[in-house]
Order: structure tokens, then sequence, then C-alpha cells
């Protein structure tokens, strides 16, 4: 059943958490925006929840998928949670969703307004955004590793909470 799982995410944590401002990244989503800087996105809207202590920072909100730089369990990172599927399967999704979570992460780092951010490419949180397809238990997890080892290059995956009630995260070493 994981095989359809299509709404998938990674989280690139931030190497230098001092540097991080989230409201001074409202403005560089409202010129990707304007822009449309993501190739084969449609970015619609930016949303402020910098207000929320831990959570999801600053929102923009795309048709394929959502960015946030947001700051979940203390860590700041850039996550992209992918909306629509993607051809292909699991293992190439995954591949995409890599390859967007790193291309935003590159125009954070050059965005000058942004002051020297820096993101770490050696920890990702590989997250299911589907309890359907993809319960927080042994079985799903087990099915999921190694192809989050095989999608993302020697990558050594180790789940996350083990609650139910949350959902199916991996942290990643790269």
């Amino acid at each position: 059943m994981t095989m359809d799982l299509y709404k998938i995410g990674i989280k690139v944590f931030v190497s230098n958490p001092d540097a991080v401002n989230l409201r001074e990244v409202i403005p560089v989503f409202h010129s990707w925006i304007q822009q449309q800087k993501i190739a084969g996105h449609l970015l619609i809207d930016v949303h402020d929840y910098s207000h929320v202590h831990n959570g999801p920072g600053i929102l923009l909100v795309g048709h394929e998928g959502n960015f946030s730089l947001e700051e979940s369990e203390g860590r700041p990172g850039l996550l992209y949670l992918r909306k629509q599927p993607l051809p292909g399967g699991l293992e190439t999704n995954l591949k995409s969703v890599l390859k967007t979570t790193l291309d935003a992460c590159q125009l954070l780092e050059a965005e000058p307004k942004l002051k020297g951010l820096r993101f770490d490419h050696r920890d990702l949180l590989v997250v299911a955004n589907d309890r359907l397809l993809a319960p927080n238990d042994a079985a799903t997890r087990a099915q999921l590793e190694p192809l989050i080892s095989r999608a993302l290059g020697k990558a050594t995956p180790a789940s996350q909470a083990a609650d139910p009630r949350e959902r199916l995260a991996f942290l990643v070493k790269m």
C-alpha cells in the first residue's frame, strides 16, 4: 500500500540556527511567487505562523507542494511537503522531492536578505505525510527504510517516533 504514497516530505536542517529570522523569509517567499522560482510548481500564497513556538514558521503554499521554514521540535529547517502525485514509483518520487528540497535550500542560501542562512545536508528528516497509506507501525517502517536508503543513495534511515499517532518519519544520515 505504501508504494502509492506520494504525500512525502523532506526537511533539511539549518546548520546555523542563530541566523534564522523567520519574518525575514516572508518577502523572500513573496518574491518566489512573483517570479515562480521553483520549477514545476505553481506558488500561490505565504502564511506567517512565526508566532507559534516550535511551529510551522513561514509557509509558502504551492499547488504541487508546500515549503516551510519551520522550527518543529526546536530544530529549524526547510520542510518541503509534496501534495500532488508524480510519475514513477515511491523511490523516484523521493528523489524528486529531495531535489526540489535541495534546490529550495540553495535559493535560500543565495538570498542576501537572509544573512548567511545555511543548511546541513548530512541530516534529513523524511516524512510520510499520509497516515492511511503509511501508518506509523513496524511493518510500514520495515517497508520504507530500504526504499529511502536506495532513493537517497547510501543513506542510513532511522525511524523517529514510534507513537502511532505521529506521522511516520525517518531521520536520515547522509
